[in-house]
């Protein structure tokens, strides 16, 4: 019989291999992280990772499902309008790494992203300070893909800010902000050329 201290140490375990994993595919991509770089970057054995995951497919299933139950604890705590900023500032490289890779486990992230911008915004609508698009189901992709981008480039954006992407992706959050709240254009050109505003009705 186990003690109780072991029972702690390898919890304590278990919870640095995700937390290695999370940042190992976010750096890497599933296919090129390795379960001995994992383990070095968690401070554990190979033989460790092994017993409490098996595969390198269960541990990329342990983060997918850490990134969904931290969405659910959200959606029960807060506002749904909050929670794909949440997400995102959580799990953001991880993210568009997984997103960027193809498979069921990729889409089901994406599909599930998408479902809590959609909450977002049906959220924003019914409440009053968020417009809604002509196309909602779209409009979460965008959010969506809008939230994910700084995390694809996030290479770039370090080295645009002498090498500190934490840096880079505060300065971004102001003309982002900017843009979310006041718009870009000042007129309804943008709208006229998808066809959604005529030239009669200008």
């Amino acid at each position: 019989m186990r003690t109780g201290s072991v029972v702690e140490s390898d919890l304590t375990a278990r919870a640095r291999i995700v937390a290695a994993a999370l940042d190992r595919f976010a750096a890497h991509g599933y296919d090129a992280a390795t379960m001995r770089d994992i383990a070095a970057h968690a401070g554990v054995s190979v033989a460790l990772v092994t017993h409490h995951f098996g595969t390198k497919q269960a541990l990329r299933d342990e983060c997918d499902a850490r990134v969904a139950r931290f969405i659910a604890e959200k959606q029960d705590a807060a506002a749904a309008s909050d929670v794909l900023g949440e997400v995102l500032g959580t799990f953001g490289p991880y993210l568009a790494r997984m997103l960027g890779a193809s498979g069921a486990a990729s889409d089901a992230l994406f599909a599930r992203l998408v479902e809590v911008a959609r909450a977002s915004i049906d959220d924003g609508s019914a409440s009053g300070w968020l417009r809604p698009s002509h196309d909602p189901e779209a409009q979460a992709v965008a959010l969506v893909l809008l939230g994910v981008a700084p995390f694809l480039l996030l290479d770039r954006l370090a080295a645009w800010a002498d090498d500190d992407a934490g840096v880079a992706l505060a300065r971004l959050a102001v003309p982002l902000a900017e843009l979310y709240t006041d718009g870009l254009i000042t007129d309804d050109r943008l709208l006229t050329a998808t066809g959604l505003v005529t030239e009669e009705a200008r």
